[in-house]
């Protein structure tokens, strides 16, 4: 087991052993004392009975290991994950740790579900697939989530990526999840719990170096400002700098994450949360044509580390600035109210040369320019109303909420320009083009959401009910063209109903059987021929499924079917060439299975498998309609171990290696790569396998006087497979997948 801050192993008995062992010292001294005192009276000794509890675990508070027992996510109220009637797993800081994660998309890899690393070799977005639906950086916003509040962002680029650093854990919420969290992605959402305060003393300082001459350091320090511990304070931070595997390309980050809770009362909780974040460079993020990548090429593979840019018009940077908070009162044993708040800016600067397509002589690269500069403010708050109270037979955990979001945002988009191309065989950089002309387009929205929700129990069964309603407006000012005095200005006004429905049986032996139903939507920007803006596209999905949690033994297994449909998804117009419909529909329906096991003192396994039967169910064009979406694999799965020596000569020392295996993927949405002067071949991109490893030593656990120093390195793509993570567009998107990456921490924690 781990301690309560989820940083290094201790003792495989958990934290609860060092408190343990303090409480029976002092109790045994002070039954001494009594006893020597009864001795001297002539009378007989009676020892007190110590009852030692270990420290609870809370929705949004530390694990313990590998295995959470609670969570807030799918409920907004802090809920067992085994009377949750959803498909959910935690990721807690534990597993990111061990694993050396450098990124939430990193840390997603041993989950369910998930094609986590759709463009890898980045620190740009965290891109994923749910379910089989998501994925670009442009589906972003409506799957990545901090603290329960919507990551907003920009209107192309100035996306947010949270720094994994700073989090406590990672959620995966499958399915459908507008009840409670409005404009979502059908296939779930992802949601980040921050670092918060707590009331031990704590601190952590980190160093890393490894491949691509990564310099890193860290730090985590925090705990009570005052004795009485109504008072804590956290501050979490991260400087880093390194090259990629891309030549040209580098990435830096700067993080600060201050935070402060006060605790008048057992009964009220004010936490302020706050982080800057600064990307001067976040890597190579485009890219590469099929030919020399996913198909053989006469004039050979492109290699791995091409750049295709220019090094002068390269880049991306971002600055995020956020501060909230999350407040709860408690009235009495049946009302509570929360409120949860944030407000976060965004400026983003990304310019490239990017890669558009390959000569007939398959050596020679099509280039365009592209150019864009962002800034976002957004807002949003969370209230809450918690009720807790029975009627008759039944006990209610009723919810009410009112969530609104607002978020203003402008841009400058390239339109045009023109670039030399380059020869991937012998690149030329440094080379004249035209810069592209820029267009402005402003941005104003407004969602609010009225929800109600009621868990109740029965006996043995756990129901959940739920409804939503939403309505959302955009405003749009938008430049025809550079230079143009012509404003496109456009005004879309959408509402939408969302229900969900659930129900779980505990059995006494720890098995509980489940089944639900949800809802979703999507808004979905533009118009049609005749000028009418589109409905949100819809999603609903059936689930059933199995968890297990045996008692007396420390393991979850979930095992979950599902068939998940999205309507009202655009197709081309047979009518108006140019135009789009809202009659298409993508049909997902799989099976899912997890299990994280503590197998014996000091083991952790972690094992997941995916299969997903995604389908264009819809859709006007006939070389997509039938097909699988692309970027979604059939099967993935993976599985991960992980073991700390307690005892002997190698007490201390942890040992950790995990496999990962992500199906064929299609690659081009008409089923075939199609290049000039060669017959088309099936446009899929290959299966692979990769093999990651860690090794760590606790010195404290051996050598005493170094208590608190741990060294680790972690290995990902072991055996430095070359592969392609996927292929979106025959021309130029294509994409590697990281090569062998090794990196060493030495920290420091007490």
């Amino acid at each position: 087991m781990r301690n309560l801050s989820g940083s290094t192993p201790i003792l495989r008995a958990g934290g609860r052993l060092l408190i343990t062992a303090s409480l029976l010292a002092i109790a045994s001294h002070a039954a001494a004392q009594r006893a020597s005192g009864a001795q001297s009276n002539g009378e007989t000794a009676v020892l007190e009975t110590i009852v030692v509890e270990e420290a609870k675990e809370t929705a949004a508070g530390p694990v313990n290991g590998y295995i959470a027992r609670r969570s807030a996510t799918a409920t907004k109220t802090d809920t067992p994950l085994i009377e949750t009637p959803r498909s959910l797993s935690v990721i807690p800081r534990q597993q990111i740790v061990d694993q050396g994660a450098q990124s939430v998309s990193q840390a997603l890899r041993y989950s369910a579900g998930v094609v986590s690393e759709t463009r890898p070799t980045n620190g740009r977005y965290d891109s994923v697939f749910l379910r089989g639906f998501g994925g670009g950086g442009t589906q972003a916003a409506y799957i990545n989530y901090l603290d329960g509040l919507k990551l907003q962002r920009g209107i192309s680029y100035a996306i947010p990526s949270v720094e994994v650093y700073g989090l406590e854990r990672i959620e995966i919420l499958r399915g459908p999840a507008s009840v409670l969290f409005g404009q979502v992605s059908p296939g779930g959402i992802v949601n980040q719990v921050s670092k918060r305060p707590q009331s031990t003393p704590h601190g952590e300082i980190q160093l890393q170096g490894g491949t691509w001459n990564k310099l890193q350091g860290a730090f985590d320090i925090g705990g009570p400002v005052d004795p009485d511990k109504k008072l804590l304070y956290r501050i979490v931070g991260l400087g880093r700098a390194a090259d990629t595997q891309v030549d040209h390309t580098r990435e830096e980050r700067i993080y600060i994450a201050p935070s402060l809770t006060w605790q008048p009362t057992a009964a009220t909780s004010f936490t302020i949360l706050s982080s800057y974040q600064r990307d001067p460079e976040t890597g190579f993020y485009g890219g590469l044509p099929a030919s020399g990548t996913r198909l053989p090429n006469p004039n050979g593979r492109i290699p791995t580390s091409f750049f295709p840019g220019d090094p002068v018009f390269e880049g991306f940077s971002r600055d995020t600035a956020q501060i909230g908070y999350a407040f709860s009162h408690r009235f009495n044993d049946t009302w509570t109210v929360r409120q949860n708040a944030r407000f976060q800016h965004i400026e983003s600067k990304f310019k490239t040369l990017a890669a558009a397509g390959i000569a007939g002589d398959l050596r020679t690269i099509v280039r365009r320019p592209g150019y864009s500069r962002e800034r976002m403010n957004g807002f949003v708050v969370d209230n809450q109303v918690e009720a807790r109270f029975e009627t008759g037979a039944l006990s209610h955990t009723a919810l009410v909420g009112l969530d609104y979001q607002y978020s203003w945002a402008n841009r400058s988009l390239n339109s045009g320009g023109t670039a030399p191309s380059i020869d991937f065989t012998r690149p030329v950089y440094f080379q004249p083009f035209t810069a592209p002309g820029i267009a402005y387009t402003d941005r104003e929205q407004n969602f609010a959401g009225l929800y109600a929700q009621d868990q109740i129990r029965l006996g043995k069964w756990a129901f959940l009910l739920g409804v939503r309603q939403d309505w959302v407006e955009t405003r749009q000012n938008a430049q025809a063209s550079p230079g143009s005095s012509v404003f496109r200005r456009t005004k879309e006004t959408d509402d939408a109903f969302s229900g969900n429905a659930g129900v779980v049986y505990l059995f006494d032996n720890g098995l509980a059987p489940y089944a639900s139903f949800s809802t979703s939507f999507e808004p979905v920007s533009g118009t049609d021929y005749y000028g009418n803006t589109f409905d949100p596209s819809e999603g609903e999905q059936y689930e059933i499924g199995l968890k297990y949690q045996p008692a007396g033994f420390n393991s979850s297994v979930q095992v979950s079917a599902f068939n998940l449909t999205q309507t009202n998804v655009l197709t081309s117009d047979p009518v108006n060439a140019n135009f789009s419909v809202q009659t298409g529909e993508i049909r997902s329906r799989g099976v899912e299975v997890e299990a994280r096991v503590n197998l014996l003192d000091g083991l952790d396994v972690i094992g997941a498998y995916t299969f997903i039967d995604a389908k264009v169910t819809k859709d006007n064009n006939v070389n997509t309609l039938g097909r699988t979406p692309v970027g979604v694999p059939r099967h993935t799965a993976s599985l991960w171990g992980h073991y700390t020596f307690s005892e002997g000569a190698l007490r201390g020392l942890s040992l950790g290696a995990g496999v990962r295996y992500v199906g064929v993927t299609p690659g081009d949405s008409t089923g075939w790569f199609t290049v000039a002067g060669f017959p088309p071949v099936r446009a899929t991109v290959p299966a692979y396998t990769l093999v990651d490893a860690v090794l760590s030593y606790d010195l404290g656990a051996r050598f005493g006087e170094l208590k608190g120093f741990n060294v680790a390195v972690n290995a990902n793509n072991l055996f430095d497979k070359e592969y392609v993570s996927g292929c979106y567009a025959v021309n130029n998107g294509c994409v590697y997948g990281p090569r062998r990456t090794i990196t060493g921490t030495l920290s420091y924690r007490w």
